[in-house]
């Protein structure tokens, strides 16, 4: 096997490359999905759980794409073909970094769709068709938007061209310079929105809501929902954080890095709790509303506070930017690959990339009006409502990104060489790397699997471990 590929550019420095993964993993599901999952699962105590989950499975496989990456700073493609070539089931590898490539691609079709939705917003709320409008102008606003297949496509295809011309500038002078402005400002209206809703919502209820945990709430379906949150806000298994791995340099330490992002994404996380429960306790909303809260019923709310239309543009800018640092970071894993295969010809390649995802993108959007009738799996019961968007979606993330994650964590726990890992962690044969590789050999690859029988038998999983808990709690 040949595996002499192009050699990729290189981040200018950890802070840019660190800048790059929480934009990877800063997406809107931080900013509505998160709070809506706390809400579901007993506010605090949730809270807590999350985090521990983070640091058993989340960190251990950011960790764990990041040495794979840069070991041989090629795509996930050739990475796992490099290492697997001599080793058994050298296909199933093969198979694997291919995985690693058109996964993303499959959730950047349909996430393109979505961040056409902010895009959309920011003109609506900046234009002033926000406000002075009760709810149900704002509903009919919404459900107008997902009808009209014209309107859809239209943002689906900004949100994409812009994605497009971030990633075809290359790595200094497209993802860093995008990654240099857009996490900054981020953060920046992050920090405002949230200064705003404790000063003009109820941030006594938020306070508890978010931080007083009430342990009696868990039930055994939080332990794996804390688990699933964890590895999805990380977009672990999605080929982005293996992807930007191959362009770190050897002196930076990738322990310190993984635990940067893992702090970064969970603040943000909280940070957007603080920024919307608030406003929702203060105006007696229902805190589960998910998509709807952010579409629908916020721009009601902000339409009837002070400055209501500056923040609600701030607040779809935040959106909008969560969604763009996202959508650069699923296109670069297969543009990544191109490259290496036509060397130099980068524009054309994430042309290339990009009008693919985009043609899959525009079947998503058209699935959720014109072709909602469409259902390409429903001779199956279980995909009998779900259209191309739905499907994308489903199998995407609750399916390849959970067995990516599961067979990479086995891959480095059991395939790899110790002395590979030993030199790419940089922490030498110490009690802390034992404890890294003791949770990736074992605790990552069962609990991971864990999940993907949940998804598997729709919940029969935490049903089952949910009634078990109840039980000994009553015992």
């Amino acid at each position: 096997m040949n595996m002499a590929v192009a050699k990729h550019e290189k981040w200018s420095s950890g802070f840019t490359f660190l800048l790059a993964a929480i934009g990877s993993a800063v997406g809107l599901g931080n900013i509505w999905r998160f709070p809506y999952v706390v809400g579901e699962n007993g506010g605090g105590a949730f809270v807590l759980l999350y985090i521990g989950m983070v640091i058993l499975f989340g960190i251990p496989v950011v960790m764990t794409e990041l040495l794979i990456g840069r070991r041989y700073q090629m795509s996930p493609v050739n990475s796992l073909a490099h290492i697997g070539q001599d080793k058994p089931a050298r296909r199933l590898w093969n198979a694997l970094g291919w995985s690693y490539v058109l996964v993303p691609i499959g959730i950047l079709s349909f996430y393109g769709v979505v961040a056409g939705w902010t895009l959309n917003y920011v003109v609506k709320m900046g234009s002033g068709a926000l406000t002075g409008v009760d709810a149900t102008t704002v509903e009919n606003t919404f459900n107008g938007m997902m009808s009209d297949p014209v309107v859809m496509i239209f943002w689906q295809t900004v949100a994409m061209l812009i994605t497009m011309g971030i990633v075809a500038r290359g790595v200094k002078g497209g993802l860093e310079k995008a990654v240099e402005i857009l996490m900054p400002a981020l953060f920046i209206i992050l920090l405002v929105l949230v200064a705003y809703a404790l000063y003009a919502g109820d941030t006594s209820k938020a306070m508890d809501f978010l931080f007083v945990p009430d342990f009696s709430k868990l039930t055994g379906r939080s332990v794996l929902e804390a688990a699933g949150q964890a590895f999805f806000s990380l977009s672990l298994g999605s080929g982005a954080i293996m992807t930007y791995g191959a362009y770190l340099t050897k002196d930076i330490s990738i322990p310190k890095m993984s635990c940067g992002v893992a702090f970064a994404d969970t603040l943000v996380a909280l940070l957007a709790g603080l920024a919307i429960f608030p406003i929702v306790f203060a105006h007696g909303l229902d805190p589960q509303a998910g998509p709807g809260l952010v579409f629908v019923t916020l721009p009601v709310v902000f339409d009837g506070m002070p400055f209501g239309q500056l923040f609600g543009i701030l607040f779809f800018l935040l959106i909008t930017f969560a969604a763009v640092t996202s959508t650069i970071s699923l296109l670069e894993p297969m543009v990544s690959y191109l490259e290496e295969r036509v060397p130099h010809m980068r524009l054309k390649m994430t042309f290339l990339a990009g009008a693919v995802t985009w043609a899959v993108g525009v079947l998503a959007a058209l699935s959720l009006n014109v072709m909602s009738d469409v259902k390409p799996l429903g001779f199956i019961q279980r995909f009998a409502d779900k259209g191309v968007f739905d499907l994308l979606d489903y199998f995407s993330a609750n399916v390849f990104m959970l067995l990516n994650g599961l067979m990479i964590a086995f891959f480095a726990g059991w395939v790899m060489k110790r002395t590979a890992l030993l030199e790419e962690l940089g922490l030498e044969d110490s009690g802390l790397f034992k404890f890294w590789r003791l949770l990736i050999k074992v605790v990552v690859p069962i609990g991971v699997g864990l999940i993907f029988i949940n998804f598997v038998t729709e919940g029969w999983l935490m049903d089952s471990l949910e009634g078990l808990f109840n039980g000994a709690m009553a015992g």
